[in-house]
């Protein structure tokens, strides 16, 4: 079953914006998360804080992602905060607009 991830990062949101846009660069350069499972990104700020929503396959596949020592060290290389520190929201999806 798809589901839903929403991390939260609380913090300077210029200093995350900052980090995101080289982290996400730099992910990417080596072929994006779809091999990974996930089927939609977006980023969003706000509330003082810089959020990452994502559509993966399975919540299985969002968590061995995540929680990953390779994305943790690819996040931690360019100044964003390892995926651990997030408020992390796991969520089944029930619908999607335009379908997947």
């Amino acid at each position: 079953m798809a589901a839903l991830l929403i991390a939260r990062f609380d913090g300077d949101i210029n200093e995350l914006t900052q980090a995101y846009d080289r982290g996400h660069a730099l992910i990417m350069s080596r072929g994006g998360a779809t091999s990974y499972g996930e089927l939609r990104h977006h980023c969003a700020v706000g509330n003082g804080a810089l959020f990452i929503i994502g559509v993966w396959e399975s919540a299985e596949h969002i968590r061995r992602r995540w929680y990953s020592d390779e994305l943790a060290e690819v996040l931690v290389s360019v100044g964003f905060p390892p995926p651990k520190s997030a408020d992390v929201t796991i969520l089944d999806l029930h619908a999607v607009e335009p379908p997947l």
